[in-house]
């Protein structure tokens, strides 16, 4: 890889920002050592999918012409990022699946944009291609029997998480500084906290989602979000993606946050310390290092007490309610293959897809009621354990990252601190607020045997510049950029 003076690997998307503004380095130049990086580093993780590098050249090439002329520039203009290739849709861009063999000669058509790509093309951003998933994002880790693995930064022989995956580990091995993810269980999260970066998800409708062709589907709530660094970073990209959209009949009103935020602390604030998230089995080590978290923002002022969430059903019932809805979503696409004359069998798609698929339509409408009911009271539970704190905190995920398999099917633990879980999600509470709606972002807390731990702050209903704010104060107290040095 280039060592081109004007940047590292490591070189936040902030600080990448004021030195193309400055003229120290051109976006091109920025460009093409992001293309080096990342043909130098892909063979080991598997994060990119697919790479647009005249494209990506010629936006940047563009962008420099405007600089030279003294033009306006939008807020992330010649930074170099990559999207997730699941759900996310640019014109003429591939549009997999995660992956899926039934779709791999799929192309978004025309006029069809996602969040995330159309805001980086809004603020001037060089979106540079995609990046790995698991098949309909249906696991929290990332595989596919296409791609394969999406590699772990600090032990590519362990997995990333999913389903963003690659995504993570594009920012965790210094590829790109920021990269598009989204998220219906924590695939925005989950390979933050395996891939020690930040990973935000913003409040129900503050990043407006506009799925097509039903809006009122069944599902959890879905985010669009980033993966980055820095903290920083990940206020950038916030604000670059919420705002307001009237095909997203949620959609909030335009809230940015300043960068104030990231100074505010967190003094006096009141923080609800959960360890299991209302009934998760959580690994011993990881417990530990969440404990030494929450010391921290002690340290730094806030109250921090144990709190208990009463989310009115088991770990167990909660996942296997997650696993259905979800069926519901997938169950859509499958219908739309079916019109294109392709069978459920002739998909490629893992088992486990087909059968929540096959549960999903056999819901009747009293089960259907009932796991509206379900979510219903994960919400009480949430507005009631909120109710006396501005913010909690627990582990993002319950084990530390997996070993790859072989044959494009890796999955999570089957079993943490010896009680069985479901290995495609029952080892991540942060689907919760996926039901709920609250804002919630993963940092890193720690190694454990050289492995990342992540953190899960969660904060009220539209209260992101709480989370920011916890998550920057955190950040300057345990800075986490040194364990990127493990990286290899």
């Amino acid at each position: 890889m280039s060592q081109n003076g004007f940047a590292d690997r490591w070189t936040s998307a902030s600080e990448l920002l004021r030195r193309i503004q400055q003229r120290e380095c051109s976006a091109v130049e920025v460009t093409r050592d992001a293309i080096e990086r990342i043909h130098a580093l892909n063979p080991v993780y598997g994060a990119v999918t697919f790479l647009a590098e005249d494209e990506a050249v010629s936006a940047a090439r563009a962008l420099d012409e405007r600089i030279a002329r003294s033009e306006p520039v939008g807020s992330l203009a010649g930074i170099p990022s990559l999207m997730k290739d699941l759900y996310g849709f640019r014109p003429g861009w591939p549009t997999t699946l995660g992956g899926l063999p039934a779709a791999l000669e799929d192309r978004a058509p025309e006029g069809v944009w996602s969040r995330y790509p159309l805001q980086m093309a809004a603020h001037d951003g060089v979106l540079m291609g995609q990046t790995n998933s698991s098949t309909f994002g249906f696991r929290g880790v990332t595989d596919n029997t296409t791609f394969g693995p999406a590699r772990n930064p600090f032990d590519p022989d362990r997995n990333a998480g999913g389903s963003s995956g690659g995504s993570a580990t594009a920012v965790g091995s210094g590829m790109v500084p920021m990269a598009g993810a989204s998220d219906a269980g924590g695939s925005i999260r989950i390979p933050a906290a395996w891939t020690g970066t930040f990973g935000f998800q913003a409040s129900a409708g503050r990043i407006p989602s506009t799925p097509r062709p039903s809006l009122y589907h069944l599902g959890p709530h879905l985010y669009e979000g980033a993966v980055t660094r820095t903290v920083e970073d990940g206020l950038l990209a916030f604000n670059a993606l919420q705002g307001f959209d009237p095909h997203d009949p949620y959609a909030a009103p335009e809230a940015t946050i300043p960068s104030s935020v990231l100074t505010a602390g967190v003094a006096g604030k009141r923080i609800g310390l959960s360890l299991d998230f209302g009934g998760f089995p959580v690994e011993p080590v990881i417990a530990e290092r969440i404990e030494r978290a929450a010391e921290t923002f002690e340290s730094l002022g806030a109250i921090v007490e144990p709190v208990a969430l009463n989310l009115g059903h088991s770990h167990d019932e909660l996942t296997r309610m997650w696993l259905r809805v979800m069926g519901t979503l997938m169950a859509a696409d499958f219908d739309g293959f079916a019109a294109r004359g392709i069978a459920p069998d002739k998909l490629g798609a893992p088992e486990t897809v087909l059968r929540w698929v096959d549960e999903a339509r056999r819901m009747t409408f009293d089960d259907i009621v009932r796991d509206r009911v379900m979510r219903t009271a994960v919400l009480d539970g949430f507005i009631e354990a909120t109710g006396s704190y501005d913010l909690l905190l627990g582990p993002t995920v319950t084990s530390m990252p997996v070993r790859n398999r072989t044959d494009g099917d890796t999955a999570g633990p089957e079993t943490v601190d010896g009680r069985p879980v479901d290995p495609l999600i029952g080892w991540c509470p942060t689907y919760l607020t996926n039901f709920t709606g609250f804002p919630s972002a993963s940092v890193p807390a720690g190694l454990v045997d050289g492995l990342p731990v992540g953190m899960l702050i969660v904060g009220k209903k539209f209260r992101e510049a709480d989370v920011f704010a916890a998550a920057a104060a955190f950040e300057a107290a345990r800075p986490w950029f040194g364990d990127y040095d493990r990286v290899e």
